[in-house]
């Protein structure tokens, strides 16, 4: 699962954000393939007040009143609606709209939305999972030209490398969270059990290093899980391959890049996975791992915040303390296992596309131009209602109230992270956190590089059927993995994969001689 992630101090906020990610300057000039510190700009809103926000791009009387569906991974939670009604209000002399917040759970939300597509069902807006697919097969809409005309303020503010990692075929098919530009994966660990134990989680480097604490957890605490999984989250955050990246875009395909020969592999068919999954199995054999994790359907928030896990894993970003323990419900300290990493897919992380089925593009583009530039809107869709799902604390500083009944809408999810409030636990340091975080990151060196899987589409859908067939199983450490890698190879083989990595290689090898 990918986590969750005014106005007061928001003046001086967003007028800092302009140096926190623009403040690296690149060597090139070749601004189209540019690294994001080459093409840096501010990627916050205009200074805004809660009486002075982002004006409609037309005249609101001019417009006839249409309701806008938005589909949102998280909850569903149990007061969305009131939620809802107050954002309508907002929305009435703002562009006329009204929105329905569709909360998939993480109980495989992009098969629900893939379905959806299939169908050709008619829908607005739409977090976008398997992004590169859905854009290649005419799922969304172009979105350059309602940008210009809609969402000028959008345009102007976001960090051009954004747009670029969401631009397929020439065409623009989304709008990225201004959110960090690089994405790392770690830990978030229940802050109550690792000072009951006197855990060291600043000693892990590599994954391995968490097999002690998983000892410790086995012998000390029988009702609880030392390392939890359920059937959309395992250990496959952690790649065997840190100098590589996935380039195919879907997830599920097996297609890793080598930064050192610049050659496109299948990450199955490699020593390193096998001596990986065989740790699993080793650590499922020792009682470390829930005996259910393939099919067990309970978040991973849910299962910390009940005491049945005693910590997260994923995607992690400069103020995940303050997302996880917003979700968990308690305080959680947070260890990074691998280097920031800016890559397309990184800053394709979460993104927002309108559909080709939409019968609003254009008043769909108002709203998100909306979420990344009013913060009275971006506030009231993250963090609720006042005095019902927070409380303020001053102008800028709020805390959640428990069991509010809306809780799943995270910043990072959309819009403009940094017109978010702070919450009480968060670090104040929001900009320098962003800043450091930025500045630190490791730049892909094939940075811009957007895979066309025009060709191999057939391909694509059957080699994804066979992935998600094993992966569960192979992840889980329920069986001897060496058997079931070889079958699955041998199907993945059988469905054209070969294919797949001669045409990504292909793009590949043009891309660089462009440079």
């Amino acid at each position: 699962m990918a986590i969750k992630k005014g106005t007061g101090l928001m003046l001086s906020l967003v007028l800092m954000i302009g140096l926190t990610l623009s403040g690296c300057g690149g060597n090139t000039n070749n601004t189209k393939n540019a690294a994001p510190e080459a093409t840096a700009k501010s990627t916050t809103a205009p200074a805004t007040s809660a009486t002075e926000t982002a004006a409609p791009t037309e005249k609101t009387n001019e417009l006839e009143q249409v309701e806008l569906s938005l589909y949102l991974p998280g909850g569903p939670d149990k007061d969305v609606a009131s939620v809802e009604q107050e954002i309508n209000a907002y929305l009435k002399d703002k562009i006329n709209a009204t929105i329905k917040i569709n909360q998939l759970s993480w109980d495989k939300p992009a098969d629900k939305v893939n379905l959806m597509i299939q169908s050709g069902e008619v829908f607005d807006m739409v977090y976008t999972w398997n992004f590169m697919t859905n854009a290649a097969k005419g799922a969304y809409a172009p979105l350059e030209e309602l940008l210009d005309k809609y969402a000028k303020e959008t345009k102007a503010q976001i960090n051009p490398a954004y747009l670029q990692a969401a631009t397929v075929n020439g065409h623009l098919y989304a709008i990225p969270t201004e959110k960090e530009l690089g994405q790392s994966v770690g830990f978030a660990f229940d802050k109550a059990i690792v000072d009951k134990y006197g855990f060291d989680v600043n000693s892990i480097t590599k994954l391995e290093d968490i097999e002690p604490m998983l000892k410790v957890i086995k012998e000390k605490e029988p009702g609880m899980s030392p390392l939890f999984m359920n059937h959309t989250d395992s250990l496959n955050w952690f790649t065997a391959y840190p100098e590589s990246e996935d380039l195919d875009g879907s997830n599920e395909i097996p297609t890793l890049l080598d930064y050192k020969t610049m050659k496109v592999f299948n990450e199955y068919d490699t020593p390193e996975i096998l001596e990986r999954l065989k740790l699993i199995r080793k650590w499922y054999e020792a009682g470390y791992i829930n005996k259910n994790g393939a099919t067990d359907k309970t978040e991973l928030k849910d299962a910390v915040k009940s005491g049945k896990a005693w910590f997260v894993y994923g995607n992690m970003n400069p103020t995940s303390t303050n997302d996880w323990t917003r979700l968990a419900e308690k305080p959680m300290i947070i260890k990074t296992l691998l280097p920031v990493q800016v890559g397309t897919k990184s800053l394709q992380g979460s993104m927002l596309a309108i559909s080709r089925t939409s019968k609003n593009p254009e008043r769909a583009m108002m709203f998100i131009n909306l979420i990344h530039t009013d913060p009275v809107l971006y506030n009231l869709l993250t963090f609720g209602i006042e005095g019902k799902h927070y409380k303020k604390l001053d102008a800028n500083t709020v805390e959640f109230i428990p069991d509010s009944g809306y809780n799943s809408v995270s910043s990072w999810m959309i819009g403009n992270v940094l017109l978010n409030y702070l919450n009480k636990d968060e670090d104040p340091r929001r900009v320098q956190l962003y800043k450091d975080w930025n500045a630190n990151s490791k730049t892909s060196p094939v940075i811009g590089f957007v895979f066309d899987s025009t060709k191999v589409q057939s391909q694509i859908g059957a080699l994804i059927n066979i992935t998600k067939q094993y992966k569960n199983t192979l992840y889980s450490g329920e069986k001897d993995p060496e058997p079931i890698l070889k079958e699955m190879n041998s199907k993945l083989k059988a469905a054209g994969l070969d294919a797949v990595i001669t045409e990504i290689q292909t793009q590949m090898d043009a891309f660089l001689a462009a440079k």
